[in-house]
C-alpha cells in the first residue's frame, strides 16, 4: 500500500508539472456516457473521446476504419510501422508507445494526457496494470476477441465508444457478405477433401492452437488448420510447435503471414525435407491494414477470402481479388490505393516492417 501511494503521488506530481506545459492527465469532464465493453464491464467514458491510448494494435486499426485515428495519442510500435496507417495518418509514426512487453508505462500515459485507454483482455485481467490507469483517472474499455463472433462484438463496442454505431455495423455487414461469398463458392467441398495446411504466424514455428480465431478463418476457407487438427493447445498470446512435429504431420501446404518467414522456409536446409517445401507449396498471405490471417486482425473476412482463393482458384475465377481489395480499402478506410501498393498487399511484402525473428 505504501508503495502504491508513493507511486500515485509521483504520477500526480508529474501530471501537474506537465499540465503546466499544456499537457498532462486529462480528467473526464463535460458530457459522459456509459457503455458495456467486451469483458462485460459497465464503464463511464467521455461522450466524445479526444485523446485515446490504443494499448492493443487492433483497436488502432478499428479507429482508422471509423475515421477516428487522428485521436490516437498512444499506440504499439507495430501500428506505427503499418504502411496503410502511415498513409492515412502520416503523423502516426510520432505517436507515443505507452505499452510495451505487457506493461503500461504510467509516466508516459500521464505525459500524453489520454482521456481514454483501449485495452485487451490480458491487460484487464492484470490488476497491477489496471491500477495504473485507475491511479491516473483514465477510464478504459476492453476491446478484444478470441473468435469471429467476439470480433463482431468488439467492432460494435468501438462503434459505441465513438458514437459511430452505423459505420461499425456497415463494416460488419460487408464482413458477413464476404464470409457468405466464400461459403457459397465452397459449400459442396467435402471436408475429407480439404487440404491440410500449416499456418505460420509471424514466425516459422509459431502457429494456431485450440480455440484460436485463425482456426475459424481457415475452416471458413475449407482448409484444415493442421496444428489445431493435431490437437495443439493454445499457449496464451503465442503458440509454438517444433520442426520435428511438422515433419510428422507432413502438411500439404504452408501459409505464412510474414514474407520473410516464407523466404526462410524455402531457403533453409532444415525445412527442405518437407514435401510442401519441395513442391514450393509455401505461400505468403496478404498484409493490408493488418496481417489478414492473424489472431489479432480485425480483417478476418479478408483472410478467409484470400485463403479460399489460394486453395480453390478454379472456384474464384470470376473474382478479381485486387479489385475487391481496392474497393474494400476505399470504402472502409478511405484509401485510394495505386497498383503498386495493391501488388504489395496481395504479395504480403513491404507493408509492415518485420518485428519478430523468423526462426
Amino acid at each position: 500500500m505504501k508503495h502504491r501511494i508513493i507511486r500515485l503521488l509521483l504520477l500526480l506530481a508529474l501530471a501537474f508539472l506537465l499540465a503546466g506545459c499544456g499537457s498532462g492527465v486529462r480528467t473526464t469532464s463535460g458530457e459522459t456516457k456509459t457503455i458495456t465493453d467486451c469483458a462485460g464491464r459497465t464503464v463511464e467514458i467521455p461522450e466524445q473521446p479526444q485523446r485515446v491510448a490504443c494499448l492493443y494494435a487492433s483497436t488502432a486499426h478499428m479507429m482508422a476504419m471509423l475515421d477516428e485515428g487522428d485521436k490516437i495519442v498512444g499506440a504499439p510500435n507495430g501500428v506505427k510501422s503499418d504502411v496503410l496507417m502511415q498513409m492515412k495518418y502520416p503523423k502516426i509514426e510520432e505517436t507515443a508507445t505507452p505499452y510495451q512487453e505487457g506493461a503500461i508505462n504510467g509516466e508516459e500515459m500521464a505525459r500524453i494526457g489520454a482521456d481514454l485507454a483501449l485495452i485487451r483482455y490480458s491487460t484487464a485481467e492484470n490488476s497491477g496494470e489496471t491500477e495504473k490507469l485507475d491511479d491516473l483517472g483514465i477510464p478504459y474499455v476492453v476491446v478484444d476477441y478470441r473468435s469471429i463472433e467476439e470480433l463482431e462484438t468488439a467492432i460494435s463496442v468501438i462503434g459505441q465508444v465513438f458514437g459511430k454505431e452505423e459505420q461499425a455495423e456497415d463494416y460488419l455487414r460487408f464482413s458477413r457478405e464476404t464470409f457468405d461469398l466464400v461459403a457459397e463458392k465452397l459449400e459442396d467441398v467435402p471436408r475429407k477433401e480439404w487440404p491440410r495446411v500449416y499456418h505460420a504466424v509471424n514466425e516459422a514455428i509459431r502457429t494456431d492452437g485450440q480455440g484460436d480465431i485463425c482456426g475459424e478463418i481457415m475452416n471458413k476457407a475449407a482448409v484444415k488448420d493442421l496444428s489445431i487438427e493435431q490437437g495443439t493447445q493454445a499457449g496464451g498470446d503465442k503458440t509454438y510447435v517444433t520442426l520435428e512435429e511438422l515433419y510428422r504431420w507432413e502438411p500439404d501446404a504452408i501459409i505464412a503471414n510474414e514474407y520473410s518467414v516464407t523466404d526462410y522456409m524455402l531457403s533453409d536446409s532444415k525445412w527442405k525435407g518437407l514435401e510442401a517445401v519441395k513442391n514450393k507449396a509455401v505461400h505468403t498471405l496478404p498484409v493490408g491494414a493488418t496481417r489478414w490471417c492473424h489472431p489479432g486482425s480485425m480483417e478476418a473476412h479478408m483472410g478467409a477470402l484470400a485463403v479460399a482463393k489460394q486453395f480453390y482458384p478454379e472456384r474464384f475465377q470470376d473474382l478479381d481479388l485486387a479489385a475487391y481489395t481496392a474497393d474494400y480499402y476505399k470504402t472502409y478506410f478511405g484509401l485510394d490505393l495505386d497498383q503498386k501498393t495493391m501488388e504489395r498487399i496481395l504479395a504480403g511484402e513491404g507493408m509492415r516492417a518485420s518485428n519478430a525473428p523468423v526462426q
